[in-house]
């Protein structure tokens, strides 16, 4: 007897549930994405214990007949895909027809339904058999209910976690499913209790607010683009308000949420020194393609994507992220302490607000939102002639521990770091240095003697032609011994030695000769090393200059590790620290 058997329609089910279904969030996901392709509204999801005991999601799409009812259970079956030829031209959210078996498959599920708000239709499965249908009373759109999820699969329900970790799964993915579809009212409560609830406006100020809080509303920034038939559009957040992990940069792919690594770090790379190192932006990128160019169709959960033309739209990106950042005026403004009546003065910092508190039914957007935002707005040019001026009139005041620069104006107080404002003005000399080829050398009159390891000496011995042709004439002095005698111009600094070395370490640790590769890198060596430090005083001569300079770069508000170079604390904010105003 042959060992081949064929499995059964269950076996096959619990199986493709385990790709399908991975934790509450995953059925989610799924009903949602149907509730979508059914052109609904507003849709609402409510959970029990995090949607461990229970998840109703209720719509009011084009809803279903009693053959769709019963049809929507069987494997594979689906309205979304007639032929082959609809994989190339996939426009819904779902189309494997997969969900609704494989979830029924390892719960208790129900499906109410109907097409005219009065007659319904409700079918009952558990465990992947059929229990109970007929015929019930509905309102237009289908309602969903899954109950117990994996009460019958016991090894997968030990893997899933404490009901408050998956509503954080549930609560951030239908963050991402509201900010694909702006056109959606969304609600979802857990126990009763609301923790997200959209208006379907179409507006993204009020969109933002409702999932991140009115200070990122605030600080929003907006640019649209088109490139090779791809029309784009970014909701960027003022750099200032960061984060400390990449989970905030969300991108939209024809209304899909979905994660592609080369488009994220390409984010990343654009917010490269307008935050700090090792933290990430919030940002929201739509891109609306041509079906026939990508290929949604690779992983189970539809969260990744392949797209044909994914390096010109990278490129273009970053070119409109840094466009974007670099026509905003950006000067953080310093929030003053609350007067608390117990416990003192308790100091807000905005340069890491956490996500909104919850529940957030309470967030209001004012009406004149765009008021608030206007300092987050391209600074004006009347020509392209004419220079940008980024930072507002400054008057002098003095300066404070020999490190910063105290200026005012009739909007506020305004502090500069010097060092910081000194290594923005080197970074963007030197990065723009770095560009050009050929680059020019110099002699050194008493060379450069370093000295590496065997596999490093290796390296460098191998490549030496490399280096010379980027301007290091390095000569060896015996097996790990060697002598720079020749530099790029750029290279010529008074503690030169030690950048140099760390230049070539990072080229060895790369395994790649290349400036222009690494001219970030090499650009914030240089500019930190050869910058003002702090404990120095300044003329006022030095200091008029240092302003100007720093007015002229094409990101004047932070140096090249993302820290501030000048913050405010406005007029306002000093008459509340003062306690000349209460409100």
């Amino acid at each position: 007897m042959g060992k081949i058997a064929k499995m059964t329609p269950k076996l096959a089910n619990l199986i493709a549930a385990g790709e399908v279904v991975e934790r509450p969030s995953s059925v989610v996901k799924e009903l949602v994405e149907n509730a979508i392709d059914a052109h609904a509204k507003h849709i609402r999801i409510h959970l029990l214990e995090g949607g461990l005991k229970e998840i109703k999601i209720m719509d009011d799409g084009e809803g279903m007949d009693e053959e769709d009812v019963r049809l929507a259970f069987i494997p594979h079956a689906t309205s979304k895909i007639k032929t082959e030829y609809d994989l190339t031209r996939i426009v819904s959210l779902g189309f494997r027809g997969e969900a609704i078996a494989s979830i029924a498959a390892v719960s208790k599920m129900q499906i109410i339904s109907s097409q005219d708000g009065k007659r319904g239709y409700q079918v009952t499965y558990q465990a992947g058999s059929i229990v109970a249908s007929g015929p019930i009373a509905s309102n237009r759109g289908t309602t969903v209910i899954v109950e117990n999820l994996f009460f019958n699969t016991p090894a997968r329900l030990k893997y899933v976690k404490p009901a408050k970790n998956e509503l954080a799964a549930i609560t951030f993915l239908l963050d991402r499913i509201a900010l694909a579809h702006p056109e959606i009212r969304f609600t979802l409560t857990n126990d009763n209790k609301t923790y997200l609830a959209t208006t379907g406006s179409l507006q993204s100020t009020s969109l933002m607010g409702e999932i991140y809080g009115l200070e990122v509303a605030k600080k929003l920034l907006e640019k649209t683009f088109l490139v090779d038939g791809v029309q784009g559009k970014i909701l960027l957040v003022a750099p200032e308000i960061y984060r400390a992990n990449k989970l905030e940069i969300t991108l939209i792919v024809n209304g899909r949420y979905v994660k592609n690594y080369n488009i994220t770090n390409a984010i990343i790379e654009a917010f490269s020194t307008y935050i700090p190192i090792g933290k990430y932006p919030i940002a929201v990128v739509y891109l609306d393609i041509d079906p026939l160019l990508i290929d949604v169709n690779i992983h189970p959960s539809k969260m990744e994507i392949k797209i044909s033309n994914e390096e010109e739209i990278i490129k273009q990106l970053g070119i409109v992220i840094r466009a974007c950042l670099e026509e905003a005026v950006l000067i953080p403004t310093r929030v003053a302490p609350h007067r608390d009546t117990n416990v003192g003065y308790r100091q807000e910092n905005i340069f890491e607000i956490p996500r909104t508190s919850l529940p957030k039914e309470e967030i209001h957007i004012p009406e004149k939102l765009e008021e608030a935002t206007t300092e987050y707005k391209a600074t004006p040019q009347s020509n392209s002639n004419e220079k940008a001026i980024k930072l507002p009139h400054l008057e002098y005041v003095g300066q404070a521990f020999g490190t910063y620069l105290i200026f005012q104006n009739d909007k506020g107080l305004y502090l500069m770091d010097q060092h910081a404002a000194a290594e923005r003005i080197h970074y963007e000399e030197y990065y723009e240095i770095l560009g050009r080829t050929p680059q020019p050398t110099t002699e050194l009159l008493v060379p450069l003697l370093f000295t590496f390891t065997k596999s490093e000496a290796l390296f460098i011995e191998e490549h030496r032609k490399e280096l010379e042709n980027i301007g290091f004439l390095i000569e060896a002095m015996g097996n790990t011994d060697f002598a720079v005698r020749r530099v790029p111009l750029w290279a010529k600094l008074e503690n030169a030695s030690d950048i140099l070395y760390q230049i070539l370490k990072l080229f060895i640790e790369e395994k790649k000769i290349d400036v222009i590769t690494f001219r970030d890198a090499i650009a914030k060596q240089i500019s930190c090393k050869g910058s003002i430090k702090a404990n120095h005083a300044l003329s006022r001569m030095e200091i008029d200059s240092l302003v100007e300079q720093l007015n002229s770069c094409k990101n004047p508000y932070t140096c090249p590790h993302g820290r501030p170079t000048i913050i405010q604390f406005t007029s306002y904010e000093l008459e509340r620290m003062f306690e000349r105003v209460t409100s």
